[in-house]
């Protein structure tokens, strides 16, 4: 667009305000490709005060706003580009990766000058120092003594646990005396000769009191929360040998997220290039080693494999050979995405000729000293990096869904959710597809996602067909959950079977929607005919055929299923544990309604207007403003909170329901129109509280009045709730009786049992998904 606009101007202007035109563009692309650096490089570490002192960033800025402004002003304004749908760990261009400004000149220039204010004011730099550490950090220096105070000082602002901070100076030359000579709180080893980064490693672990050791470069620093991250991953897993994090460098694309040990010994840091913050990087897996710019071990591990193996001095190849002698003995190594550095990398050596020459003559010193374990590893080469990333050995499941599963959302999410916590169960690899494109925080999306489930937030349906093309063969199963989403994977699946040949296809309907849109129909005046509903019935089972198994939430869709001809269907319902509140009868008061209301055209808002136009009032006839109503849940309805009076709270989406259950004493369910099995009343009654529910409701769950109150117009629907509220004989024995039914019908043993039936099942025949779809006419 700014072309266009620039042609245009070039051809109306006069020469004289193009030349300025140009002048001015070129001097902001200068410009904005320093500040996009700046702003990647320090996104985190510019919170701290110190480095928001830094006048020379705020120049910058300054610089940029002023030069913005003026081109704006002729050329209009730019459209932001879209950097959250990578796909994969592809490198990006040098000239991408490379601004004008030198990176790590910019990043010299700003340490130095921050440390030489700290030299020449009266200040001492602080570190913690616990009596009882439970981390010794490690740090081995020699000379850069202005990156050494950058990463002293991101250990001073950023930790929150019992540390100590060990540090061997390998016989600096420059201003590291003055440095050392200031700091307070630091174990400090002085060396009267260069032992090097191994041999310094090895001395100070030596000296070492707590219960794990980090390594870390001096010339890198701890972004914030990045121990935290690291510990709370190690603490208690005795199984884990070593965490490592994101190393970012100071382009502000990745060094490593976790590390690829190839057959020949060589290594590839994964997703070299790339931006940190990908979905491909910003899940937790095992790996075979991480960089030891930041490594987090146990003391008693370090010691009992003698530290690092001497043979790889200087340095290089050292941790790499102490991670695999790690997995050698039955350790892991995992690499934390919430566990981050900023990274110069080869700052120490004297030349980054120097330093890949240490790496190959390594190389084989470590190849020869593993070969019998390399040979069980990837042939190298980029194309297998998405095999390689991870240690993995068990099935590996792409589960295509609308949104991240978060059991607040209801609507089937809390199903969902519960199904994905079963494939890791079973120790299946997830990968989340959600095919709804949105924008979520990484914090939001992790808050009840397992970290181990890599979610392409960001990527969305459009990047589907490249997504499936480059993971081709990756996967062992693939969940397709909702028609509308099976709509868009099969014409992907037709077109290119040779992509899926090993793949299982598994139809996650939840249920059958024709029965939904039926029921809509119904209730707003206009009856489908039952010509027409077998049609809708029809259309949407089609969409079925050629999977390898069907996935229902009732019986009786199963078996509407399996009535139009699907063979192989299997009912996975709800997982609900009971926990029900231990408040009386007496101490409650109140009704309860708890559900998702995305939008105005959908059941639980149709239910809810229902309820508090025809029903509500009937009750408050009874039993006065004592009897308050409660919403919980996403409500995007505006006609319901116009709807709702004083007696009416809006509470919106709560993570913790507990205290609603414990304070209300009647649940209701006035659902007029849906399908499937309604979570909200599993949920009410094993929570304790008893339901008032239609007979739609009544009929999917397959209870009788034994566990329900159960009212079908507006008169009887309020009847049964005055009752169920004013007796507190009625209230105990409709409780009791649907707690048996949660028991029986929604344990979590049940429901994992049945997700490993999907996994063991066999097909029924020998020809992939993609050879059914065709046979039954899913190819056009």
């Amino acid at each position: 667009a700014q072309e266009e606009d620039l042609e245009s101007i070039v051809t109306t202007e006069s020469q004289t305000q193009s030349e300025l035109i140009r002048a001015l563009q070129e001097e902001l692309a200068d410009k904005e490709r320093e500040l996009a650096l700046q702003r990647r490089a320090f996104e985190q570490v510019l919170q701290s005060r110190s480095w928001r002192l830094t006048c020379r960033l705020r120049w910058v800025a300054k610089q940029l706003r002023t030069i913005k402004d003026a081109v704006s002003g002729l050329l209009g304004k730019s459209q932001p580009v879209d950097s959250g749908a990578m796909i994969e760990a592809t490198p990006i261009s040098p000239a991408a990766a490379m601004p004008v400004s030198d990176p790590k000149k910019l990043f010299t220039s700003l340490s130095r000058t921050s440390f030489e204010s700290f030299l020449v004011s009266e200040a001492v730099l602080e570190l913690p120092s616990s009596p009882d550490p439970e981390v010794s950090i490690i740090l081995v220096l020699f000379n850069r003594s202005e990156l050494t105070f950058a990463c002293l000082r991101s250990i001073a602002e950023t930790y929150s646990e019992k540390i100590e901070v060990i540090i061997v100076d390998n016989a600096s030359s420059d201003e590291t005396r003055l440095l050392l000579d200031r700091l307070r709180g630091a174990r400090i080893i002085r060396n009267r000769e260069n032992r090097n980064f191994l041999l310094a490693v090895n001395q100070a672990a030596e000296h070492a009191r707590g219960q794990y050791l980090l390594l870390l470069n001096n010339d890198a620093q701890l972004l914030p929360g990045s121990l935290r991250a690291a510990l709370a991953t190690l603490r208690g897993r005795p199984d884990i040998g070593a965490v490592g994090g994101k190393i970012i460098l100071l382009d502000g694309t990745l060094q490593e997220a976790g590390s690829i040990v190839w057959r020949d010994g060589s290594c590839l840091g994964y997703g070299r290039g790339d931006t940190p913050f990908a979905p491909s990087y910003m899940f937790r897996r095992d790996v075979d080693y991480c960089s030891g710019a930041f490594l987090l071990t146990p003391r008693s591990l370090w010691e009992q494999l003698g530290g690092f193996d001497e043979s790889f001095t200087p340095a290089y190849y050292e941790e790499t050979d102490y991670c695999m002698r790690l997995w050698q003995r039955g350790y892991r190594v995992v690499y934390e995405p919430g566990a981050a550095v900023l990274h110069y990398e080869f700052a120490s050596s004297q030349s980054v000729t120097g330093a890949t020459g240490l790496q190959s003559a390594h190389q084989l010193v470590f190849a020869a000293r593993h070969r019998s374990a390399l040979d069980k590893r990837e042939p190298p080469g980029i194309g297998r990096a998405i095999h390689a990333r991870m240690r993995h050995n068990g099935r590996r499941v792409l589960f295509l869904h609308d949104q991240p599963p978060h059991p607040w959302l209801g609507s089937g999410y809390p199903r969902a959710h519960a199904m994905l916590r079963a494939f890791l169960k079973h120790g299946c690899f997830v990968t989340l597809y959600p095919l709804f494109l949105f924008d979520e925080e990484w914090s939001k999306v992790y808050s009840d996602i397992p970290r181990d489930v890599e979610v392409m937030i960001g990527v969305g349906p459009d990047k589907l067909k490249p997504f499936l093309r480059n993971r081709g063969g990756y996967y062992d199963f693939i969940i397709v959950s909702r028609p509308h989403n099976m709509e868009r994977f099969q014409p992907i699946l037709a077109a290119h079977p040779e992509w899926f040949d090993k793949t299982r296809v598994v139809y996650d309907a939840e249920a059958l929607f024709a029965h939904r849109q039926a029921g809509c129909r119904k209730v707003s005046g206009n009856p489908m005919s039952p010509r027409e509903l077998e049609g809708a019935l029809r259309a949407e089972i089609r969409l079925a055929a050629g999977a390898d198994c069907v996935v229902a939430v009732s019986e009786q869709d199963g078996a509407a299923f399996k009535r139009h001809g699907i063979k192989n269907v299997c009912i996975i319902g709800h997982s609900v544990a009971p926990a029900p509140t231990s408040s009386a009868f007496e101490e409650r008061t109140g009704f309860l309604f708890v559900g998702a209301v995305h939008e105005e055209e959908s059941p639980n808002a149709d239910s809810l207007v229902w309820f508090l136009t025809e029903v509500f009032p009937r009750i408050q006839e009874k039993l006065g403003a004592a009897a308050p109503l409660t919403i919980a849940g996403v409500n995007r309805s505006q006609k319901i909170r116009e709807l709702a009076g004083p007696s009416v709270r809006i509470t919106g989406p709560l993570a913790d329901l507990t205290s609603l259950y414990a304070g209300a004493r009647v649940f209701i369910a006035p659902t007029r129109y849906a399908a499937g099995i309604p979570h909200k009343v599993h949920e009410a009654a094993a929570r304790g509280l008893p339901v008032v529910a239609t007979p739609l409701l009544a009929e999917q769950l397959e209870w009788t009045d034994r566990e329900l109150a159960i009212g079908d117009t507006a008169g009887d629907f309020a009847a049964r709730c005055v009752e169920v509220y004013s007796d507190p004989v009625k209230w105990a024995r409709l409780r009791d009786a649907a707690l048996h039914r949660i028991t029986i019908e929604c344990s979590q043993d049940t429901f994992e049992r049945r997700v490993y039936d999907i996994l063991a099942k066999e097909n029924a025949d020998d020809q992939s998904s993609a050879a059914r779809f065709a046979n039954a006419g899913m190819d056009g």
